[in-house]
Formats: C-alpha cells, structure tokens, sequence
C-alpha cells in the first residue's frame, strides 16, 4: 500500500494485471471503432455530392456528370481535364485551352489530325456527344 486509502485504491484498480489488460483492450476497440467509423460516415455523407460536384465546386447536371464518365472512358487517355482527372499527354490541355462548345462538338464529331496525334472522328454522337460538350464547356479551365 502507497498513499494511504486513495494511493491503495488506485494501486488495487489500475496497477493490476487484469485491469490494465481490460483498458489495453478497451483502448484497441475503441481506437479500431473510430478509425473504422469515422471515414465510413465521412465517405456516406460526401459520396453522393461528388458525383455531382466536378473539381473546383462546379455543379454537375445529369447530363454533364453522364458526361463526365463518357470523357472518362475515351477522351482522358489523351486530354487533360482536371473536372475529370485527366492527365493525358497527347491531346491538347483543355484546362488551358477552354474550348468552346462549338469547337468540342466539332472536335467529336470531325476529329482532329494535328499536334502530336490524331484523334478519330464520331467518338460518340447524339446526345452522347451533347452530354460530352457540355461536361467540357461547364468545368475547362476552374
């Protein structure tokens, strides 16, 4: 006994072998609880806005976030679009360059034989090709 009753109570409560075993595991459950919870709530609660959030918090229709996952499948290969987490190395920076919608429906619909490649023409059409050319209109360049 140390410290009189309250040093011999701590001493009986905390000092033992099966108390600190019973707080070690308390501590892990715990410390393994809030690390599992804790993203799981955050990831339910952002996941849904993402989709409809492009980078830089422009808001994304249905059309332009259907957009988004068509220029994510054949145009990001070869284009950069930060909207899209595109780093492509072939085509042009559409970041940079902004293109207006006219261009980019052209560009999909013609394609282009210039600079480092060539890209093919009817990449996709009708309202494919819209849902694309808006996506890249609304987010180029923020």
């Amino acid at each position: 006994m140390r410290g009189g009753p309250r040093g011999a109570r701590a001493t009986l409560y905390l000092d033992s072998r099966p108390a600190r075993r019973v707080l070690g595991v308390l501590f892990v459950v715990l410390y393994v609880g809030f690390g599992v919870a804790v993203p799981t709530l955050v990831l339910a609660a952002n996941g849904n806005h993402r989709a409809k959030v492009a980078t830089g918090g422009v808001q994304l229709t249905a059309a332009e976030a259907h957009g988004r996952s068509l220029f994510a499948a054949k145009c990001a290969t070869c284009h950069t679009l930060a909207a899209a987490n595109a780093v492509g190395r072939v085509g042009p920076n559409l970041d940079l360059l902004r293109p207006p919608a006219v261009i980019v429906q052209s560009a999909i619909s013609q394609g282009r034989a210039r600079g480092n490649g060539q890209m093919p023409a009817m990449l996709y059409d009708g309202k494919d090709a819209q849902d694309v050319v808006a996506f890249v209109t609304a987010v180029a360049g923020h």
